[in-house]
């Protein structure tokens, strides 16, 4: 298949010089020049949890040439539109979009090809853009994997081709329920993701802290009630399913089984990442609050399910984007969170 990979950022640059290694024919698309002209120069250099260079082709949108059979999307869901937009005259009739942002970004692909050539999925490793051409894994190298599928939930032979074409990752696992994967994705990017944005940390400092924690399992719970509202069975993934039996609680003991035989265990692999919507506040960029936490939101008004926790993570998150708050300061941020209540 003839690939290419859109938004080279830290995800990306790993994502694409593995595929690269293991013989894709695939090309990096960056709007960022000195990014591009480094990757070409001096391959990608991971660095962190795993040390290599990896020669790959990196180009900018304006660019590309000839139809791609792949388009993997990795642009922010905040360019999403103009990414695939751009992409358009580089696609065929049978061309297979597979975005792998943040939130629900599939409604967007709609907008550009059919739904039968649109797959969806999930990232399940951490990298920190680091500098052009360095991006560093802040996981294990057994985590560099996504899990994927159709939005049609037909598996097919182009679900297979693709599924092959991603071989060069540690793995990539096929589901048919993805907006089950959506959901169970969206939950980690509402609790983990939220909360290192706020508080302007590495998951390992929300981990270590009782009160960061607290707001883990609220922000948690307020997902899995939403989506059990939905009616969409979450799919599995790390290990983690936002389920209401797994994240749900009415008492602070019951909490702290969440916090410490749940969300605990599964999250300490992770404990070096550092969101990508922090990254994104750290370069002056827009991020994404608006799809991840702003979408558990606007779905807790759909199906009258309280969201104080997420509003939160929203309302402080949008004032240091705005630079109403620094993030000098950001772990003060925890008191901005309701105080949890027990009778």
């Amino acid at each position: 298949m003839r690939i290419a990979l859109l938004g080279a950022g830290s995800i990306g640059t790993i994502m694409g010089a593995l595929l690269c290694q293991s013989g894709q024919d695939v090309v990096l698309v960056d709007n960022f020049a000195e990014h591009v002209n480094r990757l070409n120069q001096c391959g990608a250099q991971i660095k962190g949890k795993m040390e290599c260079t990896i020669p790959v082709q990196a180009i900018l949108p304006e660019e590309m040439e000839g139809c791609y059979d792949l388009i993997i999307s990795l642009a922010k869901q905040t360019v999403l539109r103009l990414s695939l937009q751009n992409a358009l005259p580089h696609m065929h009739a049978d061309t297979i979009v597979l975005t792998l942002q943040n939130g629900i970004p599939e409604d967007i692909s709609r907008e550009f090809v059919s739904e039968d050539m649109i797959m969806g999925g999930g990232v399940e490793f951490g990298a920190t853009w680091l500098e052009p051409g360095v991006s560093e894994l802040t996981t294990e190298p057994q985590t560099l994997g996504i899990t994927f599928g159709p939005l049609s939930g037909r598996i097919t032979e182009d679900t297979k081709r693709v599924q092959r074409a991603l071989s060069g990752l540690h793995h990539a696992h096929v589901v048919e329920n993805i907006l089950g994967l959506r959901y169970s994705k969206l939950t980690d990017n509402s609790t983990f993701s939220a909360m290192s944005t706020a508080l302007g940390c590495c998951w390992g400092e929300i981990l270590d802290s009782y009160a960061a924690m607290t707001c883990i399992a609220h922000l948690g719970r307020e997902a899995a009630m939403i989506i059990e509202k939905t009616g969409v069975l979450p799919e599995k993934i790390f290990g983690f399913q936002p389920l209401v039996e797994h994240l749900g609680f009415s008492s602070q003991m019951e909490m702290d089984n969440v916090i410490y035989n749940y969300w605990a265990p599964l999250y300490t692999p992770f404990r070096r990442c550092k969101a990508s919507m922090l990254q994104d506040i750290e370069k002056g960029k827009q991020c994404e609050i608006d799809y991840i936490n702003g979408k558990f939101v606007a779905l807790g008004k759909q199906y009258n399910v309280a969201t104080p926790y997420m509003e939160s993570a929203v309302r402080i998150i949008t004032m240091l984007q705005n630079k109403e708050l620094s993030l000098s300061d950001a772990w003060n941020n925890l008191n901005a969170f309701p105080m949890p209540v027990w009778a």
